[in-house]
């Protein structure tokens, strides 16, 4: 009986161990990762934030924060349409896509919320052959996530 008595905690730690991992492997997480890029020829700065939400090795959703300054508003309203017309053909195509796009004088500032479990992840992986390796079974890596925008010039943390 003393036997049985000191083997319960043991197994109820290691019990407890073992289902931390499952959980663990369940809990949402978050990488957020930042880009900044001051073109001084063509006139605008760009300054964009990504937060890459996960479980395990997969990503779940992204959320994207375009903020694009300039004083020349010919620039904005290029930014501004193109932003637009990207999101809204990438949404049509695909879906998963929740977008906004403001205007204010100088500045035109995207938040985007992509849900990766509403797009149609099997045909944009292949429309877009170069996230095949950033992909596994149909979902998209968060290492290899991370690492396309790292290699854009993000910091990520």
């Amino acid at each position: 009986m003393k036997k049985v008595l000191f083997l319960l905690p043991i197994l109820a730690i290691t019990l407890t161990g073992c289902f931390n991992t499952k959980t663990d492997e369940l809990t949402e997480k978050s990488i957020s990762c930042t880009l900044s890029t001051n073109d001084v020829v063509n006139g605008y700065q760009l300054n964009s934030t990504y937060k890459i939400n996960y479980t395990g090795d997969f990503v779940k959703s992204v959320e994207t924060e375009e903020v694009v300054t300039s004083e020349n508003e010919t620039i904005i309203d290029t930014f501004e349409e193109t932003l637009n017309n990207t999101y809204k053909k990438t949404n049509e195509a695909y879906g998963g896509y929740d977008y906004k796009v403001t205007r204010e004088t100088g500045k035109v500032t995207s938040k985007v919320f992509i849900d990766y479990s509403k797009m149609n992840l099997e045909q944009f992986i292949k429309d877009q052959p170069s996230l095949s390796s950033y992909s596994k079974d149909n979902k998209l890596l968060v290492e290899g996530i991370k690492q396309m925008y790292t290699s854009l010039g993000a910091k990520c943390e």
